[in-house]
């Protein structure tokens, strides 16, 4: 006999999500769930007052602050009634099937389904599934493309906490969402533990929601997200790889996040680590130069969050390693697409290819189709510069008119240089640079 509706008990996270209730929770009271769980991080806009006036029956857990995503889930788990938890974000809307559809695929080999998420017109995919890189990055698969395009594997390595289903006494034997993570990936990392303790992962493509698109990350400053995007990939792949992988690849993952981190500062290294260029970008006032040196800094504090608490994490890894009983081989089968490129940097990727070499990483699934990929990068790059050529050549004909006397200290702009500069800080600040080198010598 399958499980129904009355044995679910629904859950939502709220942090000032007043407008989102509104339409959540009237999608809610007609599923039949066995109860409904709004936990509030310490909102200030009434949304408490609202629910006990217009929907007395639901369950409120209130907390003084907001303790981001991943606690108030387990809050919930820890005081629901039913079976089975659903978990659904506050901005988001269910549709009429939406555990009707997903309670058959639950069974005590899979514990855990994954929901399909839209857009809030139904028109567009926000999650069809799970992909993982290596190093701990997680995408949903096909975000953005038309739903009646896509298809869906039956097994995912991950659902998507933003509306998913969970066996309740499993999801507490796992120890729940890791309340450490915040937000961002929590899902990821429980989804990996499932597996890797013998269970499995189901998708529901019938099981719909629909998302207004990211409207309660929207009222978090973007350099807190990024961070803990970064840290929870450390996080992830250093409590869920297995011992061997794990010696290889976070000591792997330290090393590429400070090359990011330096190559996102704008430091000239050829020129002994002199950041003229970051000075000349930040005092112009260039938003791109600002992002990038905040996003350089965000991963030198995730890698130095990780390392300084180092003790207590492999802790926490230790304790996950008791529950294995799947190897890494047939857990990275579900990756998707493990040697995705996380950075278009020629550089970046010879240095990231040789290492995976050296380290004899692999053969992971498409394994040859990503090297050849990473490896094609400078061409790919070389493309886009002759794209602009012409264009360029029509900028230093006109300043070759136009100039009347160049100062000899002033050399002409350089090719080399503006590959330095396209593969340093992308194509907005090369067209600048050179506008710039340009604009001194008339």
């Amino acid at each position: 006999m399958s499980p129904s509706a009355s044995d679910v008990s629904i859950v939502t996270v709220n942090w000032n999500g007043l407008g989102h209730l509104r339409t959540l929770l009237p999608s809610l009271t007609g599923l039949e769930a066995g109860e409904i769980i709004v936990v509030d991080n310490g909102s200030s806009d009434g949304s408490t007052d609202w629910l006990r006036h217009n929907h007395p029956a639901v369950r409120i857990i209130e907390n003084d602050d907001n303790r981001g995503f991943a606690h108030p889930c387990n809050q919930a788990a820890e005081e629901a009634e039913g079976i089975h938890l659903a978990f659904i974000n506050n901005d988001m809307r269910a549709d009429n099937r939406w555990l009707e559809a997903a309670l058959p695929l639950l069974s005590a080999e899979t514990p855990c389904v994954g929901s399909r998420i839209l857009s809030w017109d139904g028109r567009r995919v926000d999650f069809n599934g799970s992909s993982l890189q290596y190093l701990g990055y997680a995408l949903q698969r096909d975000i953005g493309k038309l739903a009646e395009d896509v298809a869906a594997d039956d097994r995912i390595l991950f659902p998507c906490g933003g509306a998913m289903l969970v066996e309740r006494g499993l999801f507490l034997d796992l120890g729940g969402f890791d309340a450490d993570f915040f937000a961002i990936f929590e899902d990821v990392d429980f989804g990996w533990r499932v597996w890797l303790a013998g269970k499995e992962v189901a998708f529901a493509p019938g099981s719909i929601v629909f998302h207004k698109g990211h409207a309660t990350f929207a009222e978090h400053p973007d350099e807190k997200m990024r961070y803990l995007m970064h840290r929870n990939a450390l996080l992830t792949i250093l409590k869920n790889y297995q011992e061997e992988n794990f010696r290889k690849i976070l000591p792997l993952a330290v090393s590429l996040a400070i090359s990011r981190a330096v190559r996102l500062s704008g430091v000239r290294k050829e020129s002994f680590y002199l950041w003229e260029d970051t000075r000349s970008r930040l005092g112009r006032r260039e938003p791109q130069a600002f992002e990038q040196l905040i996003d350089a800094l965000n991963h030198l504090v995730a890698v130095e969050d990780v390392l300084g608490c180092f003790p207590r994490w492999m802790a926490k890894r230790r304790k996950v390693q008791a529950l294995r009983r799947r190897g890494d081989e047939e857990i990275i089968r579900l990756f998707g697409d493990p040697l995705r490129a996380i950075v278009e940097d020629p550089e970046y990727t010879e240095k990231e290819m040789e290492w995976l070499r050296w380290l004899q990483l692999g053969p992971w699934p498409g394994w040859d189709e990503a090297a050849k990929r990473l490896e094609g990068l400078p061409e790919k790059l070389a493309e886009r510069i002759d794209g602009l050529r012409s264009e360029l050549e029509a900028e230093q004909w006109r300043a070759g008119k136009l100039r009347t006397s160049a100062p000899a200290e002033t050399p002409p702009p350089s090719w080399k240089a503006l590959l330095r500069t396209l593969r340093r800080e992308g194509l907005r600040s090369a067209w600048s640079r050179f506008r710039e080198q340009v604009e001194r010598g008339i």
